[in-house]
């Protein structure tokens, strides 16, 4: 999508030398100033990426260490995570993208250090621009791959080997459905991916589910996921002369197993944002501490929207779908309790829902103050919705 700014592209990794092949395809004007900033320690690096027509790039104005998740119960390996955004003429960020995240908690704890890193803005002469930036995260603990730290694995088929796992491009967590949440319901859901040769998921069959929410919303979960693709040599084994044999000779539907845990005393596991108990207690006290859209100093501000995935089921109709979703923001923005409103069918709205829990507002505030608040939206599905 075109851009009405200059566009940081280029990939810088800390303390090494540029490389040519990573100029990316956003970039708007001709390369004319190169810079790059970045930071390294135990818990992880980023680097920005740079490549645009103006006399000084945006700079971070100070370094934000990259924080790990908690992984008391998980096996965290290394991951990568890339966020497109634009750094606006008053060094605010906003129109934030997740271009790709290897796990969701890697993705939350990029956006938490990018979200409390001031900037000054890009300069073209003495005038303050906006300016489209690429930074990348990365993290880095043990020598697994990701797919084994999400416990994902191949399917044993009789006769055969066990396949090796694709490799997970970019994870979003489930939505915990909201009444499950409330009540303190924990549970799992078992679900088998067909992936198809570029990396897409084909469609997603729930095997087991103690809670049926627990399995919509795991299902719409990995539908929003995308894997590495095959190489390209076997992608293009389905290419012959003719239908009859095109069929026969399509490159091969790789399947994976996984299991979601959904627990609010592991947020680790779930996604669940820390503040949830405290809203809960707000809203137990009759919403409390809980200002409405009229109340807040101003309207709710989105940076990140992410967009919901087009059902396996949709796209295959080529339809759209429509969603309205209930929810709650917290002082830092995260999102809390989506809750479906109306939809135009049942995996719209498991795709709506799924889509809001990693969106990403501005701190809302009453009088000055940070404060929750409820928000609405209207949310469109499908790959021709508006």
């Amino acid at each position: 999508m075109p851009y009405p700014f200059p566009v940081l592209a280029t990939s810088l990794q800390p303390g090494s030398v540029l490389r040519a092949g990573a100029l990316a395809l956003l970039a708007l004007a001709p390369l004319t100033a190169l810079t790059a900033t970045g930071s390294a320690g135990s818990t992880g690096s980023s680097s920005q990426s740079v490549s645009a027509a103006v006399t000084a790039p945006p700079k971070a104005l100070k370094t934000v260490q990259l924080v790990y998740p908690d992984s008391a119960d998980l096996d965290w390996s290394s991951g990568e995570v890339k966020l497109a955004f634009v750094v606006d003429a008053h060094g605010q960020i906003g129109h934030l993208e997740v271009v790709q995240g290897a796990h969701p908690a890697y993705t939350d704890a990029a956006l938490d250090a990018l979200l409390a890193t001031p900037y000054q803005p890009a300069r073209h002469g003495d005038q303050a621009v906006a300016m489209r930036v690429t930074r990348e995260y990365q993290f880095k603990l043990k020598h697994i791959g990701v797919a084994e730290a999400l416990a994902i694995k191949s399917p044993l088929r009789s006769g055969q080997r066990m396949e090796v796992a694709p490799a997970v491009l970019h994870a979003v967590w489930p939505v915990y459905p909201a009444a499950l949440l409330r009540a303190g319901v924990s549970g799992t859901a078992k679900l088998r991916a067909r992936i198809d040769g570029e990396g897409t998921v084909a469609s997603v069959a729930l095997l087991t589910a103690s809670q049926p929410d627990f399995g919509r919303a795991a299902v719409a979960m990995m539908q929003a996921w995308r894997f590495t693709a095959l190489p390209a040599a076997t992608a293009k084994a389905g290419t012959t002369a003719t239908a009859a044999t095109a069929a026969s000779t399509a490159p091969p539907l790789r399947e994976v197993e996984y299991e979601q845990h959904f627990s609010p005393a592991k947020p680790v596991e779930t996604g669940v944002p820390a503040s949830l108990p405290r809203l809960l207690e707000r809203l137990a006290q009759g919403n409390a501490g809980v200002a409405g859209a009229g109340e807040l100093d101003a309207p709710l501000s989105p940076l990140l929207r992410v967009p919901p995935a087009t059902p396996p089921a949709l796209r295959a109709e080529r339809g759209t779908g429509r969603a309205t979703v209930d929810f709650y923001v917290d002082e830092g923005g995260r999102v809390l309790l989506p809750e479906l409103v109306s939809a135009s069918r049942e995996d719209v709205g498991w795709a709506a829902l799924t889509a809001v829990t990693s969106w990403r507002f501005a701190p809302p505030r009453r009088a000055g103050l940070p404060v929750f608040a409820r928000g609405r939206a209207e949310v469109a599905v499908g790959d021709a919705a508006p």
